[in-house]
């Protein structure tokens, strides 16, 4: 294994000329102008050093020689470079036991090494040799479901953008997402004494946290943030001292639901887009409770397209989670440490505001810069799909380590990423809007984009890229379907008044009570009860009760709005209600 020597002064020298003054004195001595002594003397260079140069002898380098050769640690620098692409990062002693696995299969036993295996002195200089192409780095551990974002998805997705954000200006184009402040400075290295186990800090610090949604434009503009405190009630103190222009409310659990997403898009969002001119782009997640009627409708209103990102691929393809939200998480420890060593106590709502205002102070410098750093390393604005392809792990059969690394290989980390083809397909329990990342939303889209409406599906795909598209040329079309006539479908029967009436559209109105099936995996169906607030066509949307926790036998609707389409092949029943007492209801 090479050392590292220390030289000593007045010692023998190694290589004291430049790379052109050897070639100059070889080409003298191919020419036969100089003999090899003569070109030494003149250029200053060992008579052997010559000699070997010009008869291309392989000789080893000076000092100690490595226990691999070359080649064999080329490869298992593929092999690490290979395995991190995948997501399968080796750790020092994985390392360690891969050269050991490679010895002895090759029948090598190397004294250097103890049972074959290297140590810890051959690990650091191995990566000194190779500190160019490696380079140690604390791993972030990301879901399996995470992971299994492939190139064909992420292709797909910008086949879509590119249509979805031809000639929008960088102003035009929102990402909205929200995150976790939590009352907690974090760790920091401090001074102890050398024998000295646990370093302990005293500061106060609790597990809440209060959620704020953020929104910005590729231009590099932040809009006002919206913060959602966990509380029953809203009280005046915790509203003051924050940032210029933010809202605020409060929520059972503290998170986002569909309602206060309502009211955060049409209170931050629609005000912003009034000023623009043009077609305006929100691009966010897929959560279920970021789209709703209310949503695509003011879409419409306002000319914009609203963008889902593909599922489980934030950490790639969202702007704000790319660039944005790391450096305000630190900012935001170190004005929560600042504020815990004036005052003791954990973090109250009456303070939020003007931390959450320090915070964002503090990163006003680089903020815009950021920002435009988020849409950038996202491909969205400039479009650039290879910023995200470039951190996916790239093809097989085209990868560089193909010819050395086993197809074995290949085949195991595929598998363990993105999971075998084999086996059944998960069900999904609650129907979904079957919407394609990268593809604004449009009316149409609710509605099993129109094919429950008859609607030419070629017409819907258009309409998807262009919200402005009038849904008005097929009022004929639409007129025939309401009048479809519901006697030639199967009849569904329920009993009122001790009589047998058939369920169709024409028995149904709303604020009736239904009892309603879904498929699930582990029955063949289960049964909800639910109370009707809209009837369009062949869809009824219900807002689902659950079993009351205070009275027996009793059903109340919970404190998130669970509200569903559902059809009319899946009512079992119309209810009656018999008795109705603070909010519980008892049916017959």
């Amino acid at each position: 294994m090479p050392n590292y020597y220390k030289r000593i002064p007045g010692s023998r020298t190694y290589r004291n000329f430049a790379a052109e003054t050897l070639e100059n004195a070889l080409k003298e001595i191919r020419n036969k102008s100089l003999s090899y002594r003569k070109a030494s003397d003149k250029y200053g260079i060992p008579i052997s050093t010559l000699s070997r140069k010009k008869n291309n002898l392989n000789v080893k380098p000076h000092g100690g020689q490595t226990a691999l050769t070359s080649t064999e640690e080329n490869v298992i620098v593929e092999t690490i470079l290979f395995a991190s692409d995948w997501g399968y990062s080796f750790e020092r002693e994985d390392v360690k036991t891969l050269v050991k696995s490679y010895l002895d299969r090759a029948g090598r036993k190397l004294k250097i090494f103890q049972d074959n295996k290297p140590g810890d002195e051959w690990y650091s200089r191995f990566l000194d040799r190779y500190s160019d192409v490696l380079k140690p780095r604390l791993s972030e551990n990301i879901k399996r479901s995470r992971a299994a974002v492939s190139r064909t998805i992420i292709n797909e997705y910008f086949n879509n953008l590119e249509l979805s954000l031809e000639n929008v200006p960088p102003e035009n184009i929102i990402n909205y997402d929200e995150t976790n402040f939590i009352d907690d400075p974090g760790r920091t290295k401090v001074l102890v004494r050398k024998k000295t186990k646990h370093a302990d800090s005293v500061m106060d610090s609790t597990k809440s946290a209060t959620s704020v949604m953020f929104a910005v434009d590729a231009s590099g503009v932040m809009l006002p943030p919206y913060v959602v405190y966990k509380s029953l009630q809203m009280w005046e103190p915790w509203t003051l001292g924050g940032p210029k222009g933010c809202r605020y409310n409060r929520s059972h659990s503290g998170w986002f639901d569909q309602s206060i997403f309502e009211e955060w898009f049409q209170t931050i969002i629609i005000p912003h887009c009034r000023r623009l001119v043009g077609i305006k782009v929100i691009i966010g997640d897929n959560l279920a409770s970021h789209i709703s009627v209310n949503i695509v409708k003011l879409c419409k209103q306002h000319d914009i397209k609203f963008i889902f990102l593909p599922p489980n691929s934030t950490h790639l393809t969202q702007p704000l989670d790319v660039c944005c939200f790391r450096p305000m998480k630190i900012a935001w420890r170190r004005v929560l440490k600042m504020h815990k060593l004036k005052k003791k106590g954990p973090l109250t709502k009456d303070v939020f505001s003007k931390i959450l205002k320090a915070t964002l102070d503090k990163l006003k410098i680089s903020q815009s810069d950021n920002i435009k750093s988020g849409f950038k390393a996202t491909g969205i604005y400039p479009i650039d799909r290879d910023k995200v392809l470039i951190k996916l792990p790239g093809d097989p059969d085209s990868s560089s380590a193909s010819s050395i690394i086993p197809q074995v290989l290949h085949d195991l980390f595929k598998e363990t990423r993105f999971g075998s083809n084999d086996g059944p397909a998960k069900k999904c329990k609650r129907k979904r809007f079957n919407i394609e990342p990268g593809r604004s939303v449009t009316e149409a889209n609710m509605f099993h984009e129109g094919e429950d409406l008859g609607l030419d599906t070629e017409l819907n795909n258009e309409e998807e890229l262009n919200p402005n598209t009038e849904l008005n040329p097929n009022e004929t079309e639409l007129n025939t379907i309401s009048e479809k006539n519901y006697e030639t479908e199967e009849n569904y029967e329920t009993e009122e008044n001790g009589e047998t009436v058939i369920i169709n559209i024409n028995n149904l109105k709303v604020d009736d009570f239904v009892k309603v099936k879904f498929e699930t995996i582990r029955s063949n169906f289960e049964e909800y009860m639910g109370q009707i607030t809209e009837i369009e066509e062949e869809n009824i949307l219900c807002r689902f009760l659950r079993k009351s926790q205070s009275m027996r036998g009793c059903y109340s609707f919970p404190f998130i709005i669970d509200e569903a389409y559902v059809t009319l092949d899946q009512v079992v029943k119309k209810l009656k209600v018999l008795t109705e007492r603070r909010g519980n209801f008892k049916f017959e």
